[in-house]
């Protein structure tokens, strides 16, 4: 709509909050019924929780007024972490099991945090394997949290054939082992392109230690395991 409006100097496209990337010509969805189903399914999965970095292009005001609209404010995390997050058994308790970050990081609603003041992520924009690094990107080393950035980029669009080679169980593991490694914290978050294609929610697992005898894991790693991560 954008294209024809510039083509045709007329604006008649209709006017909200979409969730959409890059080029929104391509495809966008409507905030409202998102969120609504993102209440859905927290409402029939328990303990569940869901991260929200939204790249936002409106005021928080609007953006908030959607996620009030959806039924999702009671199960928003307000609490200010201040020197530790707590852990997903705590917000699953409390039943505060979405988090909402924005990357403009605008103040106006205390609950939309600024992403990059509480993530530091690695790089985002690898062409091949070989530039794949664990550096620090936004957010520098300060954050609390970690989030690894994890595909190949062929802007406008990501191919799934990409995601078959690096999501396979073993690369994307010993890519999380890495960073995690060398920044010195377990990933909180893992990006990837593709979710269903190759082995995430194994490498997921394994990280943190699910189906493995409790008894097995020393006091560290017991403790990590039960971060707030991916």
């Amino acid at each position: 709509m954008r294209i024809r409006d510039r083509l045709v100097g007329v604006d008649e496209s209709r006017r909200g909050l979409y969730f959409c990337h890059g080029f929104c010509e391509l495809g966008a969805y409507p905030v409202l019924p998102a969120l609504r189903e993102m209440r859905d399914f927290l409402v029939t999965h328990p303990d569940e929780i869901i991260i929200i970095i939204v790249e936002d292009t409106v005021s928080p005001q609007d953006l908030a007024v959607e996620f009030e609209k959806a039924g999702l404010a009671n199960l928003i995390y307000t609490d200010n972490p201040i020197a530790q997050w707590p852990t997903l058994r705590q917000l699953i308790e409390r039943d505060r099991r979405v988090l909402v970050f924005t990357e403009s990081g605008r103040p106006g609603v205390p609950w939309l945090r600024p992403a990059f003041e509480s993530f530091s992520e690695t790089p985002y924009s690898f062409h091949k394997v070989e530039e794949f690094s664990c550096r620090a990107n936004r957010g520098g080393e300060a954050g609390q949290l970690l989030q690894i950035n994890h595909w190949i980029d062929t802007t406008p669009a990501p191919r799934p054939s990409n995601a078959a080679i690096v999501n396979a169980y073993s690369f994307l593991l010993a890519r999380a082992e890495q960073c995690a490694s060398e920044r010195r914290h377990l990933p909180n978050l893992i990006a990837v392109d593709f979710y269903r294609t190759g082995d995430l929610f194994d490498v997921v697992n394994k990280l943190n230690r699910v189906g493995e005898p409790h008894d097995t894991l020393s006091e560290s790693a017991s403790k990590a395991s039960d971060q707030l991560t991916h």
